[in-house]
């Protein structure tokens, strides 16, 4: 997909749920941490955010990252090459989005931590649950200040609202699945 496209239709999403709210662009702003002439760019479409921002204001507004990227939010298959995929830390970190959907809390990623990754992910926000499954290989999660091994088969959950980091200094690929659950502490702002 064209960069202009995405562009255009992250800012048409971004525009649609900060109106479903009744923000203004100062009120998304500080729920986001993402300054308001950043958040008019991105919503006019001249911006292309980075994965980082797009993350922050998923998680200030409390919808799935990939609210923002798919065309159709019914449910469907998605094949592996259709998945849309994230990389960072130099690609020895690669997400594909497994599922998500506009007006839906859970969104679901595989990924692949390459040997050397060392992935920060920022906080969620309050409320979001995080849950990781290793499916071959082993990482280490830190949280805060608490550093966890999992390998093949082992599964942990933890509240993402404060940083954490995917680390695999070993020497194979280490798959996981990753759940994302939201919950709407954004629409709550609102409601007082």
């Amino acid at each position: 997909m064209e960069k202009d496209l995405i562009s255009d239709r992250i800012g048409k999403r971004l525009r649609h749920y900060r109106q479903q709210l009744n923000l203004t662009l100062d009120d998304l702003a500080e729920l986001t941490g993402v300054s308001k002439p950043m958040l008019s760019q991105i919503e006019r479409g001249t911006s292309n955010p980075t994965v980082a921002t797009l993350w922050k204001i998923a998680s200030g507004l409390q919808v799935p990252l990939t609210a923002f990227i798919f065309e159709n939010p019914s449910l469907k298959v998605l094949k592996a090459e259709d998945q849309p995929t994230f990389r960072e830390d130099h690609n020895r970190f690669e997400a594909h989005n497994t599922y998500a959907a506009p007006g839906i809390s859970l969104e679901t990623f595989r990924a692949n931590l390459h040997p050397g990754c060392s992935y920060a992910s920022e906080p969620h926000g309050l409320g979001v649950i995080e849950s990781i499954t290793v499916f071959s290989g082993k990482m280490e999660l830190e949280v805060g200040p608490e550093t966890c091994l999992l390998e093949k088969g082992d599964s942990i959950s933890f509240s993402a609202d404060t940083g954490h980091l995917y680390k695999n200094p070993f020497e194979e690929i280490c798959e996981i699945a990753v759940s994302i659950l939201y919950t709407n502490a954004a629409t709550s702002k609102n409601a007082l």
